[in-house]
């Protein structure tokens, strides 16, 4: 498009999209925790933000949305469960994008998915300016990001493909928005980390709907074909992420952590006896001798429901609780007697002479790893024999008791 007639056609072109958008206002949108996640363990860790189809529009589920329909997509192909955290911002152009940006941890995922552009095609949004903030964000999203952090950057799908937008004025923005694309696959073609992903219309249009579960279905299955790759060779290239973090990035993560627990007032609160039912079925589903629910404090960690196990807080140092909140997934210790790092535990050497050890990260309703759900027991077992899964689902049973917790204890 010629940049005289985009000038000429900037004032028309905004007022039409601020008049549909209004419109839009009314349509379905999610109202549950911004959270998908599907089944299986050591789960790959995905942030969608942006506008677009990461806003939800037409249904009222974040499960029947793109982070639902893209963990059970992912978990489909690799067998391995998936977090899929979003932050919708329907409204977000690439002059505001930086701005959202700020103070998002990043670090936390293994996958960043980023959606924008749809309201830049219907503004249309300089060439340059699209350039110039691009290269910004995408900046932004490397820095601050773990250096083994996959980056996709969907491309701006069809703008007629919205039944509101589906006039002439609709394909001034999808010419528009063409152009955009090809910057942008341009600009993520140079960078390391980072993939471009186009996204088309969505297959199976619905008369009278905005979009449909099926829409974002479609979608979620064509950007989990194109995340597989870069992510596999991600864990190929870190050694299916046994290394643990470097001492920069735990220091960092760790006061998040900590703020974490010192929101949810634990350590001052009564007992909460909701967390009971839940050890005593561990403990029963697994028949060990022990379970509980221990959160880690600064220097100490707290036993906050158990059976067979009776100081109510104990050394952090060395502690079992503290390794398994830095594993990628559940922390299974066959015969604690003969491993390196928990030989010598007070809890190994005396009582409850702790052997067998199993244990899943808790995380509170931000996502911060505060915890975890486990199960032990005098005799050593084969670690073939443990049900990582129910393990799992335990302590995702002790995290939704986290997010229905009385605000009055927080």
């Amino acid at each position: 498009m010629r940049e005289f007639t985009r000038w000429m056609l900037i004032p028309v072109m905004r007022a039409w999209a601020a008049a549909m958008t209004r419109e839009l206002e009314g349509l379905p949108r999610p109202l549950d925790v911004p959270r998908a996640r599907s089944g299986g363990i050591d789960s790959d860790r995905v942030l969608i933000f942006g506008g677009g189809p990461a806003a939800g529009a037409g249904v009222l589920s974040h499960d029947l949305a793109l982070p639902g329909s893209l963990a059970r997509a992912l978990t489909a192909r690799t067998r391995r469960g998936a977090h899929v955290d979003v932050v919708p911002v329907p409204r977000m152009t690439i002059g505001s994008a930086l701005a959202e940006l700020e103070g998002l941890d990043l670090k936390r995922y293994d996958a960043i998915v980023v959606t924008l552009g749809a309201n830049d095609a219907r503004n249309l949004t300089s060439i340059d300016l699209w350039r110039r903030k691009l290269s910004a964000v995408l900046g932004m999203l490397s820095d601050d990001s773990v250096t083994t952090a996959q980056i996709f950057v969907v491309g701006i799908h069809p703008i007629r493909a919205i039944p509101a937008f589906n006039y002439m004025l609709g394909s001034v923005a999808d010419r528009h928005g063409r152009a955009l694309n090809r910057v942008t696959a341009e600009l993520c073609a140079t960078l390391p980390r980072i993939t471009y992903v186009p996204l088309p219309a969505p297959p199976h249009p619905s008369p009278g709907r905005f979009r449909t579960a099926r829409d974002y279905q479609s979608w979620a299955e064509l950007l989990a074909n194109r995340m597989i790759p870069p992510l596999e060779s991600r864990r190929l290239a870190a050694g299916e992420r046994d290394a643990e973090p470097t001492t920069p990035q735990i220091e960092w993560r760790e006061s998040d952590r900590q703020r974490a627990v010192d929101w949810l007032g634990f350590i001052s609160s009564d007992p909460e006896h909701r967390f009971d039912r839940i050890v005593t079925l561990a403990q029963r589903a697994f028949g060990t001798r022990a379970a509980a629910f221990i959160v880690t404090d600064r220097n100490r960690q707290w036993n906050m429901a158990s059976v067979g196990l009776k100081p109510k807080q104990l050394p952090r140092v060395s502690a079992f609780t503290t390794v398994t909140i830095r594993a990628p997934g559940p922390l299974v210790v066959p015969d604690a007697r003969t491993n390196a790092k928990f030989s010598h535990h007070p809890l190994v050497r005396g009582e409850p002479h702790i052997r067998f050890y199993a244990g899943f990260p808790v995380e509170s309703p931000s996502g911060e790893r505060i915890g975890a759900l486990c199960v032990f027991d005098p005799e050593p077992r084969s670690e073939a024999d443990v049900d990582r899964e129910l393990l799992r689902e335990l302590a995702l049973m002790v995290e939704r008791e986290l997010k229905d917790r009385p605000k009055r204890l927080r």
